[in-house]
């Protein structure tokens, strides 16, 4: 940003759009308001009912520091440390995955299977690889549960919990450090079991975008060779800890939907068993019955 005697809200915010739109930056003007506005601790509109206002050296000097960030790539949401998420505003970093809306389509899911069944009235949760949280958060926010949140990263928990903490009247909530059902011994029983396992298969990753390789934990992308890795023991395991009449439910890649399927059938544990897809249209989620 140049130097000026007086530098507005509105001057920085044009001088910012310009600036990402010669880096590439796919969503410019927003991200400049996004950015601004965790600077001054304003909400968006308020940088146009207030656009004439002079920023501080400080300031400034904050908002080139996140800008710097921006166009080397970093998502806004860590930049930030905020992503919203159903009806949750979540405390991300890069200790675990950015929440992405598709996601939603599991609680939405889960909300929509529970409600045509009629009679199942849960009780307790676990979501596994829960990372920020937000699964867990997002469904007990209208149920109200005893949520567990397992993930097999000490780092990704921490942040859970903070989150956990923010909506803890949702709760009770329980963290534990384990690698898919492993902490528990000896078997408890979920109603609900919910999952967002990392599914993208190894030879893609090189393929996604450059802001998530750089940043976004690849330990909760990282599906193995196929993809299939983490969800072939999510679904093998879940029967032995889902209740009779439980519900189990879980993200794919758009791909996977007739797989995971089948695999669901395979164990011959599950009754009406679907695919739901997200607002793009794309097969999203894999949901079934204990039987």
């Amino acid at each position: 940003m140049p130097s000026k005697p007086l530098w507005t809200i509105m001057d920085a915010l044009n001088w910012t759009t310009d600036y990402f739109k010669r880096k590439g930056i796919p969503t410019p003007r927003l991200d400049a308001e996004v950015l601004l506005s965790k600077v001054l601790d304003m909400e968006r509109i308020a940088l146009y009912t207030h656009y004439d206002q002079p920023l501080t050296e400080s300031e400034r000097a904050s908002y080139r520091a996140f800008i710097k960030r921006r166009t080397e790539g970093e998502p806004v949401s860590y930049i930030r440390n905020k992503k919203e998420f159903w009806s949750r505003v979540l405390y991300v970093d890069r200790r675990v995955l950015i929440p992405r809306p598709e996601t939603e389509t599991v609680v939405e899911v889960v909300k929509k299977r529970i409600a045509e069944e009629g009679k199942f009235s849960p009780k307790t949760l676990v979501d596994i690889g829960s990372g920020s949280g937000a699964l867990a958060l997002a469904i007990a926010s209208f149920l109200k549960v005893h949520s567990f949140l397992v993930d097999i990263d000490a780092e990704a928990l921490a942040v859970a919990s903070m989150n956990c903490h923010t909506y803890e009247t949702d709760g009770p909530f329980y963290l534990l450090c384990a690698d898919l059902f492993q902490a528990f011994r000896p078997t408890p029983f979920f109603d609900l079991v919910v999952s967002n396992p990392p599914y993208v298969r190894r030879d893609e990753i090189s393929r996604l975008p450059p802001g998530i390789q750089r940043f976004e934990p690849m330990k909760a992308l990282d599906g193995g060779e196929d993809g299939l890795a983490i969800l072939r023991r999510l679904i093998s395991e879940a029967p032995i800890h889902l209740r009779q009449g439980g519900l189990f439910a879980t993200e794919i890649a758009p791909d996977q939907g007739e797989t995971v399927m089948n695999l669901i059938q395979e164990t011959r544990a599950y009754h009406g068993v679907r695919i739901d897809h997200d607002l793009s249209g794309y097969p999203r989620v894999v949901s079934a019955w204990r039987l």
